[in-house]
Formats: C-alpha cells, structure tokens, sequence
C-alpha cells in the first residue's frame, strides 16, 4: 500500500507546524511568504537562508512571517513538500498520452524534471541537502520516489508478462536508468560541468536524450523514429554494429 504525501504528514513523520490560514488575506500573506522562501532558497540555498530575507523578498513585516511560521524550516519544508507533489501529479504529466505511448509517457517525465532542473537547480538541490539533514522529510522525498518508480515497474510487468520479471527485478532496472538521468540533470544545471556544458543544448534536446537511453535501455530497441528529433543520430549506432 502506498503512502500519500498528506498522510505521512498527518501521521507525523513530518511536522509542518505552520499556522493554518482562516482568511483570504490569510491565505494570500502565506501564500505570498512561501512564493518568496522558493525563490530565497533558489538563491542562496537552505542554509544561508534567512527570516529577514523572507520577508524582504516578500515585502511584509517580520510579524507576519512568525505569525504563520515558527522558524525558517518549517516553511521551507511546506515549499519542498509542495515542489514534491509537483515531481508526482501523475495525471498531470501524463495527460492525453497512451498508456501503451511508452517513449511518450517517458519523456512527458523527463519534460517536468529537465524543467525543473533548468528553473530551479537551487531548489533540486535543495531537496536533497535537506532529505540528508531532516528524518522526516528523508521519509516523504524517499517515499514519493518509490511511488514514482513503482508506478512505471508495474505497468511494465502487466504490459510485458512474457518476460516473468519480479517487482524487485523491474524496480532495480527502473532505479538504474533512472540515476543515469539524475547524474545527468545535476552535472548539467546544478554542477555545470564543463564537459557537458560546452556545447549548450536545450531542455527539449537534453529530454530527449535522455528518454531514447532510457526507452533503449528498458525495452532494448530504439523508440519508434517518428518520434524522434533531436536523438535521431542515435538510432545509427544501433544500425551501424
């Protein structure tokens, strides 16, 4: 049974003390509080974070911010909660595209997250500082990612049952591709390696990329070619050997 992001918040694992808004201009001040803590945490990252930056950022006094939250983590966690649930709208992401499209259902994925790296390096890398340092978040980040791999593994099983895989076998090969990619998009827009930088390249070349590698390395054929724009070299290596 999975777990949803709002039930591991319900149950404790992470404690989001934020006060609750009761009106719509309650509404709007925290709404408007947490719109600047992701672009102060964009800037300079969780631990360089301050109350003061918060609230210049958001034009509001220091009051206000402590009337809704107890301390700087509390809002940053309800900021990197909502980014989470964003990486896991399924429906979402997936709108209007088969579910038997599996390049299409791939590189709809790698769309939002390539997005999201090139838009917000600061808080994708965020995410992770934060999973290392807070238990409780560690259990949501970690938890919403296996929902994620789970969901693409078992639609592989019931798609290809000739293949007798296992649920372990096929969430080891989802894992693998899928860190390919995540090494990929933070050597590409976190860390800026030059190796991969020297040649810019857009988000909907690098998402494609990274699509054909991962579709070439579940299914071991190369998408369908009408599908291809900017990773259509890669079908001559395949046709070369």
């Amino acid at each position: 049974m999975t777990v949803k992001l709002e039930e591991i918040a319900e149950k404790g694992k992470l404690k989001v003390k934020g006060r609750k808004a009761r009106s719509a201009r309650g509404l709007q001040a925290r709404k408007k509080l947490k719109e600047a803590t992701e672009k102060v945490l964009e800037r300079v990252g969780y631990h360089k974070m301050r109350v003061v930056d918060v609230t210049q950022e958001a034009g509001v006094a220091t009051s206000l911010f402590y009337h809704y939250f107890p301390d700087l983590k509390s809002i940053a966690l309800e900021v990197l909660t909502d980014f989470v649930k964003e990486l896991e709208a399924f429906g979402e992401i997936e709108q209007g595209i088969s579910k038997n499209d599996w390049y299409g259902r791939i590189l709809a994925h790698n769309r939002l997250y390539v997005d999201k790296y090139a838009s917000h390096p600061g808080i994708m890398r965020c995410l992770l500082q934060v999973s290392d340092e807070v238990p409780e978040f560690d259990v949501l980040f970690r938890e919403s990612t296996v929902r994620q791999v789970k969901s693409m593994a078992n639609s592989i099983i019931q798609m290809y049952p000739e293949a007798r895989l296992s649920e372990e076998e096929t969430i080891l090969f989802v894992y693998s591709v899928a860190g390919i990619a995540e090494m990929l998009l933070r050597g590409y827009y976190i860390s800026k390696d030059s190796a991969l930088t020297s040649k810019p390249v857009t988000n909907a070349e690098v998402a494609e990329l990274l699509s054909v590698v991962m579709y070439r390395a579940l299914f071991l054929e190369s998408p369908p070619s009408n599908k291809l724009h900017y990773a259509r070299k890669l079908e001559k290596v395949v046709g070369s050997r």
